[in-house]
């Protein structure tokens, strides 16, 4: 038993399918299925039941899944800590982030940590805070900025950051831009975009909405905040955005704030941290930064004592960024 067969055998349970996990992993659909052979060779019990094109688990499979998860997550705890006997001249943070924090949050503490730390990639991965969520239970990102409230548990801690208000915006020909005293049934009928059900942000609207008796009549969704402004200032329905993301369009009359009485909507942004996971120097290294950037009360343990690193050259390090949904 090996660590890249059980990756493997990850990533066709996360996939569901042979061909998907071995483009995951570039290599060809025989090579995972010979190691999957072997694996279950090895154990002496199936693990998977190939049904058409997709593979479900067994009882067995899902018993090895989450043994294969935690060696994985292991594997990734040694190579931080023995990137940590380096110090802090090089390495890398993984960090995931929903939308606005990797547009308006997190920008300049990027700025100030290349600036402190030039020798550490940041890899960041842009998506909705709940997928986020799932990435960072599975070891592959270190820390998350996003949407609260979550389902924390007990693996888990919740830093708030800020909290920002929602504006309720349209086209400026929409029936209701313009006129005042409206109440909250001037709503009823309305067509909304919004973001994907299950989303944390479409939970905090509707859930604000459901309190005056509105039930929204969303028409289109999409976890991309740009698409939604884009679609609202296109006529095509009313939308409820954080104010930064619309602020620029109101300003310019691309869109118009639609005053509701009694009605304001606001959500939180947060840091979310692995509670029981090793946090290599690296990773408290940007928790440092972040925490002197932004409104955030770390407990010491989260931070890094140590200095930048003398005698390094000052040149940017890499940081690639993958964006998928985002709200």
């Amino acid at each position: 038993m090996d660590l890249a067969t059980l990756k493997y055998f990850v990533s066709v349970a996360e996939l569901g399918s042979l061909t998907a996990a071995a483009q995951a992993h570039f290599v060809t659909q025989p090579a995972v299925s010979i190691r999957l052979r072997k694996l279950q060779e090895e154990l002496g019990v199936a693990l998977i039941e190939v049904e058409g094109r997709r593979v479900r688990l067994t009882r067995a499979g899902e018993i090895v899944l989450n043994y294969a998860r935690r060696f994985a997550r292991l594997e990734g705890e040694l190579e931080r800590e023995i990137a940590d006997l380096a110090g802090l001249a090089r390495g890398r943070v993984a960090i995931g982030a929903m939308d606005a924090a990797s547009s308006y949050v997190l920008p300049h503490v990027f700025s100030r940590f290349r600036e402190r730390y030039p020798g550490i990639d940041i890899a960041l991965e842009v998506m909705a805070t709940n997928p986020l969520l799932r990435e960072l239970r599975a070891g592959r990102l270190d820390l998350v900025v996003g949407t609260l409230p979550i389902e924390r548990g007990n693996d888990l801690d919740v830093f708030p950051i800020y909290t920002e208000r929602l504006l309720l915006v349209a086209h400026p020909a929409h029936p209701l831009a313009g006129r005042r005293g409206l109440g909250s049934s001037a709503l009823a009928g309305q067509a909304f975009i919004s973001f994907h059900e299950g989303a944390i942000t479409r939970g905090i609207i509707e859930g604000v909405l459901g309190s005056h008796g509105v039930t929204p009549r969303v028409t289109m969704t999409t976890d991309s905040p740009e698409a939604i402004r884009n679609l609202a200032a296109a006529g095509l329905g009313m939308a409820i955005l954080p104010e930064r993301v619309v602020r620029d369009d109101i300003e310019r009359g691309a869109l118009v704030e639609i005053a509701i009485r009694t009605l304001a909507f606001e959500r939180t942004l947060g840091l979310i941290i692995p509670m029981r996971r090793y946090l290599s120097a690296t990773v408290r290294a940007f928790l440092g930064v972040l925490a002197e950037g932004l409104p955030v009360n770390l407990p010491a343990r989260f931070l890094h004592a140590g200095a930048s690193p003398k005698g390094t050259r000052r040149a940017k390090p890499r940081t690639t960024e993958k964006k998928r949904g985002r709200s």
